[in-house]
């Protein structure tokens, strides 16, 4: 018992939050990540390593299906927090407390003993590598629930290896227009400033720039990214985001291995992700300059990425990673 109680004090002073967000759980997502970021807890990598399942908005049933089985597979103690998706930031900090509470109260029991039953596991068949020999075939989907993946997508992959041969993309639900919102409310006939659309556009290239540096394994430098992206939907002032951007932006062009891991990855029309990488940079400087500005907003809804299923054929798993999120993609563009 004296082991049990220390296991429970010590898992509820350091949770291990793993989020999950549904199509329309955006805002509740970045609020969240943003308390998360102020109580200086460590976000799962996996939920193997979870304590705290976070589910931002209302997932569909597919989403939700998979939602129980990471549920499910949560080792004890855990705990899980629901959020709508228009949850504000004290509704937040009030579910991870209580979260945190029942965590401590040991309540929610863990998973049995033993392990995933072997046959919910996919069996491999055999085809020819790309060298002409007979190798095993995993079909493996990625997503809908990882770190640092956008939400809803699943890559239905077949792989050899870790090397994918075969991909299709397919997304669970349509995107909310979270980041679309000022171009949407403008359109819609109501007041909408330059300077609002480009405090929401810097945010949401912040917002993937945090994942690209993530998957890279820059953690440190995409919690920067995240700071900054905090601050822009905080409405701080341009003076106060400027110098922290410009010294992240610095950071990431000067490191050398972050180039190397990006260079030739996941050529398509707009380069590869090192081109996106540094086009990405250069518009959110450009993004955080505007937001002082009182000018109407009169340009178009901005476009977002399409993932070609093509450009991940033949790659490995960890840099079709990078191509995802380098890309960064929607739904509401695969579905146009």
């Amino acid at each position: 018992m004296v082991v049990t109680g220390w296991l429970l004090r010590r898992a509820a002073r350091h949770p291990r939050p793993f989020l999950v967000s549904a199509a329309d759980g955006t805002r509740a997502r970045l609020r969240c990540e943003a308390e998360i970021a102020r109580r200086r807890w460590r976000p799962a990598l996996s939920p193997a390593e979870a304590g705290l399942l976070v589910v931002c908005g209302a997932p569909g049933d597919e989403l939700s299906e998979a939602v129980r089985t990471i549920w499910d597979g949560l080792p004890s103690p855990r705990a899980r927090a629901d959020l709508p998706g228009d949850a504000s930031h004290d509704l937040v900090a009030h579910a991870l407390d209580r979260a945190v509470a029942r965590l401590a109260d040991g309540a929610a029991p863990g998973r049995p003993h033993g392990g995933p039953d072997p046959g919910d596991l996919p069996m491999a068949d055999r085809g020819p590598d790309r060298d002409g020999l007979s190798l095993d075939r995993l079909h493996v989907p990625l997503g809908p629930v990882l770190p640092d993946w956008p939400s809803g997508l699943v890559v239905e992959t077949v792989l050899q290896g870790d090397v994918i041969q075969e991909a299709t993309v397919r997304w669970l639900e349509d995107g909310e227009p979270f980041w679309a919102e000022p171009w949407d409310r403008a359109a819609a006939g109501r007041p909408v400033t330059r300077g609002e659309a480009g405090r929401r556009r810097a945010a949401a290239h912040l917002d993937g720039l945090g994942r690209l540096l993530s998957v890279a394994g820059w953690p440190a430098a995409a919690r920067s990214a995240r700071t900054v992206r905090d601050r822009l939907l905080a409405d701080a002032p341009r003076e106060a985001l400027t110098a922290p951007y410009e010294r992240l932006a610095r950071q990431v062009r000067r490191s050398g291995t972050l180039r190397w891991m990006l260079r030739g990855v996941g050529p398509a029309g707009d380069g590869d992700a090192l081109a996106r990488l540094e086009a990405r940079l250069t518009a959110t400087r450009a993004a955080i300059g505007s937001i002082a500005d009182e000018a109407p907003l009169d340009e178009d809804r901005p476009a977002g990425n399409l993932l070609n299923p093509d450009l991940l054929v033949g790659a490995e798993l960890a840099t079709a990673r990078l191509m995802v999120a380098s890309l960064d993609p929607g739904p509401a563009v695969a579905h146009a």
